[in-house]
């Protein structure tokens, strides 16, 4: 059912709420969204990349509603919540089904409930349940002459940069692109958790050599760049080499690096930030200049802290926040930099625990511990290992002291057992040795 929302015309599309049912890891499971920045947090295989995964899939519905589009994202077999069960007499995995990934949210001033749905292995995708939202992108569909602003889609994952989607394998046209430009290009790869690194390049070569023909170079190339050198720290300007067939990011006080010779942080933020600016250029051209600041949409970014130093990690989402502020942000991170860098706990989601009330001036201990449940995170994890052999040998230190004597050599072995681990500091060794000298003898 759509709701018309007079007051908000110029959403294209942001998410509210979504709910799972036999997804991966979720037998059933609902979550809420902020309107600006969500954080996913978690341990290891509590269902980060499943959550975003899912996004995605309900996401990757408006592309449904273009008739030139075949970016679709289906649910697959594999998605299946699977159990361990003995069935017909032997134990083997069992799948759940139907498998639902359903929505909502405000779509073109709308507020929109949309479902997708997997009955079997074997059945399709079905989308009848996503018919207001297909419709309205049809609407966009048959409006594209008149600017209508397209909202952005975006997914990116953990292996973004190091794997090209199938249909970039060939090498683009760096001077002329094979098709006529259309602004749905926007969409291509949009829910391919991999950047399209050589057609990214090949379009910054053919907005440069336009460039240099017409003598004026396009806004759509000006705001990309100018996208890119604001979120690298000085970075002064970002340019196509012809010779090198690469892309080169000019440093303040350093040479020109080639993107090739990059630091892998440099690399994922460098692509990361041109792919969603290019994306949101070609889909509203008719934005000029304010593109970035205007354009609305999703963005989904898996371990948005990847290869990042802790330094970068503290002002990457404000860097994202202030380049792209009308944009819906969707992170998964290990982080606690990036948690403490986050301006309320509504932007936290916890898939293992409850979010504090408050992040305002939590310590990076505070949110180890108290949110990511790592112990004595103020030391490292050896260090209150040690911690605690001490305590434990010089307390049966005593209890030995006052043993048998027949149970003494019981007593010396487990003290010399529990020493073992750490021949590598004998220090620490000689140290408690010593102590057992001084109460027990050799």
């Amino acid at each position: 059912m759509i709701v018309s929302l007079p007051t908000v015309e110029d959403n294209p599309l942001k998410i509210n709420t979504l709910s799972v049912k036999n997804f991966r890891c979720y037998r059933e499971r609902a979550f809420q969204f902020h309107p600006n920045v969500n954080l996913i947090v978690g341990q290891n295989a509590t269902g980060k990349t499943a959550l975003l995964d899912a996004v995605s899939i309900a996401i990757a519905s408006w592309i449904l509603g273009f008739k030139k589009k075949n970016d679709k994202k289906s649910l697959e077999p594999t998605d299946a919540t699977l159990s361990y069960l003995e069935k017909e007499g032997e134990p083997q995995f069992v799948e759940a089904w139907p498998v639902v990934v359903a929505a909502s949210g405000i779509v073109k001033g709308k507020n929109i409930d949309w479902e997708r749905s997997k009955a079997s292995p074997s059945g399709n995708t079905r989308y009848g349940d996503a018919s207001d939202l297909i419709a309205l992108a049809k609407e966009c569909d048959s409006s594209l002459e008149k600017d209508v602003s397209l909202p952005l889609i975006s997914y990116y994952g953990t292996m973004r940069l190091w794997q090209d989607p199938k249909a970039s394998k060939t090498t683009p046209s760096l001077t002329k692109s094979n098709s006529k430009p259309s602004r749905l290009d926007g969409y291509k790869h949009c829910v391919d958790p991999r950047i399209g690194l050589k057609e990214l390049i090949a379009w910054f070569a053919r907005q440069e050599w336009h460039a240099y023909q017409s003598g004026k170079e396009s806004t759509m190339l000006t705001v990309v760049r100018k996208a890119v050198i604001s979120c690298i720290e000085n970075a002064e300007h970002l340019y196509y080499d012809p010779k090198r067939l690469e892309l080169i990011l000019r440093l303040r006080d350093s040479e020109p690096q080639p993107f090739s010779m990059l630091s892998d942080g440099q690399r994922c933020v460098l692509a990361l930030i041109a792919d969603i600016a290019q994306k949101a250029a070609l889909l509203n051209p008719h934005l000029g200049e304010g593109v970035l600041e205007k354009t609305e949409g999703v963005v989904l970014i898996d371990e948005l802290d990847l290869h990042l130093h802790p330094k970068w990690q503290r002002h990457v989402i404000e860097d994202l926040r202030t380049t792209f502020p009308k944009i819906q942000f969707i992170f998964t991170s290990h982080s606690p930099f990036l948690i403490q860098s986050l301006r309320s706990s509504e932007e936290l989601i916890m898939l293992d625990g409850l979010a504090p009330a408050q992040l305002a001036n939590k310590t990076l201990e505070d949110i180890s511990d108290g949110i990511m449940d790592v112990n004595t995170p103020e030391v490292s994890h050896r260090y209150a290992e040690m911690k605690g052999v001490a305590k434990d040998y010089l307390k049966t230190l005593n209890e030995a002291e006052n043993a048998p004597e027949d149970k003494l050599q019981q007593y010396k072995d487990r003290l010399a057992d529990s020493l073992a681990p750490y021949a590598d500091n004998p220090a620490f060794q000689a140290f408690l040795e010593m102590q057992r000298v001084a109460k027990l003898g050799e």
